[in-house]
């Protein structure tokens, strides 16, 4: 699908976030942390990174995150103001003016604290998804991203000013906020919701470079797995083409007009709204078709397998009947790609690519409808688990910090080591690889074999712990 594919392009880059310190000639992303030793706290869940139930009330959080941008025009959106938030995002910890960001956002940033203890997520846009399928705009996603952003600065200034349970208040707040972002009925919201989660790493990771910092093993453990899933947007993904497609029915023979309309949707979306050649586009595929006795009776038979009466089908005009069998067409090689969204990449990544030459790139059968129809599934379903890759080793971090303080600050020479249970690269199923050098340890998860070149998506953890 032209827009989902063109919204991963642009969304890669802030999903997948370098630190300062990463090392731009080797096709890695380079984190390096210095930490102390930490046990578990007790009682255990002391800490926890998401809003308790304790804390939620009824509510619509969506509303209530739009609220944020009244009257706080300048706050987020004055130039200046702006690009302050910028330099405070990239400026090193220890430079932060803290004591200026001590109640940074006021009272724009306690609503959002506020929204994010709501429990009953609706963005209210359902309606017009189906009924604008393609030309819908989200405004409010790209609102949600500033929100994250001003959030991310507070963070870091409660960071800096040690001051933990504040920050992992704000903390609770970027990743329900990730949540309830992920309830959004198509994927670009699934990946602005991933893009807020990691916007809320960041400062999670030089939380735990303070001194006294609390262990976040169990507080990580305790997150949903997956953090942000995909199930609403995969859904919404099966509505936006109805859209369009509305009057295309295997209920009774369709009019000239009628058919005309779908050709026209089909050539805005293939030209990208420029003039199509004559015999080329919609129109084209099929006159190539009807005119192709074969064809159009095997469409006939398709249709007829799918349940159709055969006597309907024969009063179909052929141009209704290939019309028809495309979209059937599309709908099961949709689902072959949807059937895989909820299994986790060790299994998605090889049965996807065992079905990609037939599904989306079988040039010996084009799919007038499947060839830009089909959401790009294996790119969201990657940024994904990225997360939760990322969210693993984050979890062995602290694994490491707890077995540190149980030993005297020593590392273990291996992960087997380790007694409280440790999470599987979920793109192998097997241990992340570990080394120890001295009183530094080197994490490391492994890319899908198409990134591995890709350094935002070879995450390298370099961990010193101080004795």
């Amino acid at each position: 699908m032209r827009r989902t594919l063109l919204c991963c392009a642009a969304l890669f880059v802030s999903v997948l976030p370098c630190r300062a310190d990463d090392a731009p000639a080797v096709s890695e992303t380079l984190i390096r942390l210095t930490v102390q030793p930490a046990p578990a706290p007790k009682p255990a869940l002391r800490y926890v990174l998401l809003p308790e139930l304790k804390e939620v009330q009824p509510g619509n959080p969506c509303y209530n995150y739009l609220k944020c941008f009244m009257e706080a025009q300048k706050f987020f959106y004055d130039k200046e103001a702006f690009q302050r938030r910028d330099k405070l995002l990239a400026m090193p910890l220890k430079e932060l003016p803290a004591q200026e960001l001590r109640d940074y956002g006021g009272s724009h940033l306690k609503q959002a604290d506020y929204a994010a203890r709501l429990e009953n997520p609706d963005w209210q846009i359902l309606q017009k998804l189906k009924a604008e399928g393609i030309s819908l705009l989200v405004p409010d996603l790209q609102a949600m991203r500033q929100l994250a952003n001003a959030l991310r600065v507070r963070f870091r200034a409660e960071v800096a000013l040690g001051r933990f349970d504040d920050a992992l208040r704000t903390a609770k707040t970027m990743f329900a906020l990730s949540r309830h972002v992920s309830e959004h009925p198509i994927y670009i919201g699934s990946l602005v919701a991933i893009a807020v989660a990691y916007t809320g790493i960041s400062p999670l990771e030089e939380m735990l470079e303070q001194p006294g910092c609390p262990n976040l093993y169990w507080a990580l453990t305790n997150l949903p797995r997956p953090l942000v899933p995909l199930n609403k947007a995969s859904e919404g993904e099966n509505l936006w083409p109805m859209a369009h497609l509305g009057d295309l029915t295997d209920k009774a023979p369709m009019s000239d007009e009628q058919i005309k309309t779908i050709c026209g949707f089909v050539d805005n979306v293939l030209g990208d709204g420029k003039p199509i050649k004559p015999g080329d586009g919609a129109r084209g595929y099929l006159d190539a078709r009807t005119k192709d006795e074969s064809k159009l009776n095997a469409a006939r038979r398709r249709l007829v397998e799918t349940g159709l009466p055969e006597e309907r089908v024969m009063r179909f005009p052929p141009d209704q009947v290939i019309l028809l069998d495309e979209k059937r067409e599309y709908e099961e090689r949709r689902d072959e790609l949807l059937k895989l969204m909820t299994l986790p990449p060790w299994q998605f990544e090889p049965l996807f690519s065992q079905i990609e030459p037939q599904i989306l790139r079988n040039k010996e059968k084009p799919a007038i409808f499947a060839d830009f129809l089909l959401p790009a599934v294996q790119k969201v379903h990657r940024r994904q688990w990225q997360l939760e890759q990322r969210i693993d080793l984050l979890r062995i971090v602290e694994a490491v910090r707890m077995y540190a303080a149980a030993h005297n600050g020593t590392l273990p020479a291996a992960l087997a080591e380790i007694t409280v249970p440790l999470p599987s690269d979920p793109f192998t199923n097997k241990p992340f690889r570990y080394e120890v050098n001295g009183n530094t340890f080197h994490l490391r998860g492994t890319p899908p074999d198409a990134e591995k070149k890709n350094a935002a998506a070879n995450i390298h953890y370099e961990v010193t712990i101080q004795k």
